[in-house]
């Protein structure tokens, strides 16, 4: 099973455990934390990542120190920007203010508070006709 092509490191590493070959199940458990470690905090696959963690504490085993996400070395999608300018012209026609947030975990972030000066719509009222 280990030498498949994508093993499923926390099970042989709970299967290790089990027949209490130590050395084993800390292989396959740093594996399997490493996997659901993903893009790091917060983009993780928190069960498995928890899962591992708890078969890493029971045989005693150090808990890996990954670094966190990284916005900078996200990559930008084919159309993103095109699909936030969308986004924020939509936004833009219902408030004169907008916070765009993280769109996925291989978006680019914008910060902040975007004012829509060039999509504002010019509100008419009884008053102005």
């Amino acid at each position: 099973m280990a030498s498949a092509k994508y093993p499923y490191h926390r099970g042989l590493a709970e299967l290790w455990l089990a027949i209490g070959d130590h050395e084993q199940a800390k292989i396959h458990a740093v594996a399997a934390y490493q996997k659901a470690w993903g893009d790091g905090e917060p983009y993780v696959n928190r069960y498995e990542l928890n899962k591992a963690r708890s078969v890493l504490n029971k045989i005693g085993a150090e808990i890996p120190n990954l670094p966190p996400f990284d916005p900078a070395t996200a990559e930008k999608f084919s159309l993103e920007d095109e699909v936030i300018a969308f986004i924020e012209k939509k936004l833009c026609f219902r408030s004169s203010e907008i916070k765009v947030v993280k769109i996925s975990s291989k978006a680019s972030i914008l910060t902040g508070i975007q004012r829509c000066n060039s999509f504002k719509r010019t509100l008419y009222t009884k008053a102005n006709l």
